[in-house]
């Protein structure tokens, strides 16, 4: 099946989440009250618990969510995705956890019904194998994988499949996307979604976004496709958390009120054709400038389920099933998540062996020496690799801020870096919301003062290479 040509009059929005919110086997659309039946990874808030409504996910404060704006505190997940290995005879499923994300709105303003925003409380469900998933989309299918390597001229040579099964390559490259479009067909008469969240929503009939809908289906909605990243892909053997090979991605509307049809209404198409105009409609949008990290699973088993998914045995499995029951709900919007595989410290119980003297030239403006995450296309690189070319590399998003020396842009001399960064000590990535959430302690890490400028700026211990 071909998916006819989409009409004039495309547009498209898209958001960069930089990290998952958080893995655990919740699912607040089908289930409140026990485990799901798999683990789940999610983005935007944090507040990710099964008992979790509409309102609380709206009203979460942009430094626990991952969202990039602080317009759109949706919730969106997926099945997570585990690397298998066996060795002398033993599987084992280890969680991939560093993951990018993408949620991409689509609409074309040209065609009937007029796309709507989705209403308050609004939530769906889609499948790689239901009907009306093997067309549109990307690749002429709304389940798209495509496995990428980058030419030193920017260029992207990839190989792809689409359509259902979901199928992981085996051989490495630098970016594996995973890109899942949703339907945008909507019938009012069943609901937003709380007692049925697959049958009020259907794909068109030829697979355009703006294509006629299914009879019953009177309203169109957004298409939301989440595209989910994993940057180089080691290749091997990949499983879902479920087991199976049919993805699945949720979304739980969460987009503050009226600022949806805002958009709708005042962005004008680019006048590109295809599915895939550029991106566009930020001037609607408010940037978040301290998004969360993800939840660590420390956190997670404390106050959602405590059970271990990073590596194991066996998937967990089983709704409402396991050796550990559902942790009662203690906090209305604003979770309590301090990141606990880290025990509380005053200044008072640092050691002298801890206490590193600080630089006398302290006050100068300084790069981080931690190397951090410029883009998809460059990865992780560090100041020194700025330096080879600074007139172009300075103006990548972010990049003055981690290296305002040697870009010479004293006006971020001050202030935090808002990129991702790798900790020196353990090689995990973080950022400055995560220093600032116990400060007092990751201060204290190899170069956070020269990193989170602001944070860290009272702080006395700081710790140099």
């Amino acid at each position: 099946i071909h998916a006819q040509e989409e009409a004039p009059g495309m547009t498209k929005m898209c958001l960069f989440y930089p990290s998952p919110s958080g893995h655990a086997r919740s699912d607040p659309i089908l289930n409140q009250s026990c485990a799901s039946d798999h683990v789940h990874t999610f983005y935007g808030p944090q507040n990710f618990h099964p008992n979790t409504s509409y309102e609380q996910i709206r009203d979460t404060s942009p430094q626990y969510s991952t969202s990039p704006v602080v317009e759109n505190q949706s919730l969106y997940w997926h099945p997570s995705i585990y690397e298998v290995v066996i060795a002398n005879g033993q599987k084992t499923y280890s969680r991939v956890s560093d993951l990018e994300s993408s949620p991409y709105y689509r609409w074309n303003t040209s065609t009937s019904p007029e796309t709507v925003a989705f209403p308050p409380g609004f939530r769906m469900i889609a499948f790689s194998n239901q009907e009306g998933a093997d067309q549109g989309g990307e690749g002429e299918n709304n389940l798209f994988v495509g496995c990428c390597d980058f030419t030193d001229d920017g260029e992207e040579v990839c190989t792809s499949t689409s359509g259902n099964p979901l199928i992981f390559p085996t051989t490495a490259c630098d970016e594996l996307g995973v890109a899942m479009a949703m339907p945008t067909c909507w019938d009012e008469a069943k609901g937003i979604g709380t007692n049925d969240p697959f049958g009020h929503v259907a794909y068109t009939i030829d697979g355009t976004v703006g294509g006629p809908c299914p009879a019953g289906y009177n309203t169109r909605v957004p298409q939301v496709q989440l595209v989910v990243r994993i940057v180089n892909y080691k290749g091997g053997t990949y499983e879902l958390s479920d087991g199976s090979d049919v993805f699945h991605v949720d979304f739980m509307n969460g987009w503050q009120e009226g600022k949806l049809d805002e958009i709708i209404s005042g962005c004008k198409p680019t006048g590109e054709p295809g599915y895939s105009p550029p991106c566009d409609c930020d001037q609607f949008l408010t940037t978040n400038e301290a998004p969360a990290s993800a939840v660590c699973d420390s956190d997670v088993k404390e106050y959602v389920l405590n059970e271990e998914t990073n590596i194991v045995a066996s998937l967990p499995r089983g709704t409402c099933q396991g050796t550990n029951t559902l942790i009662p709900k203690i906090w209305a919007v604003d979770p309590p998540f301090l990141c606990s595989d880290e025990p509380p410290a005053d200044d008072d119980d640092l050691s002298e062996d801890d206490e590193s003297a600080v630089d006398d030239d302290d006050d100068l403006c300084k790069d981080s020496d931690l190397e951090f995450k410029v883009n998809r296309r460059h990865g992780i690189k560090n100041c020194e690799w700025v330096a080879d070319q600074p007139g172009r590399r300075c103006e990548f998003s972010g990049v003055k801020q981690h290296c305002p020396e040697t870009c010479e842009a004293e006006e971020y001399c001050d202030v935090d870096s808002t990129k991702r960064f790798v900790l020196e000590e353990d090689g995990t990535s973080r950022n400055c919301a995560w220093t600032a959430k116990r400060a007092n302690r990751r201060c204290n890490k190899i170069d956070m003062c020269n990193t989170c400028r602001d944070t860290c700026a009272d702080f006395d211990r700081c710790s140099y290479y």
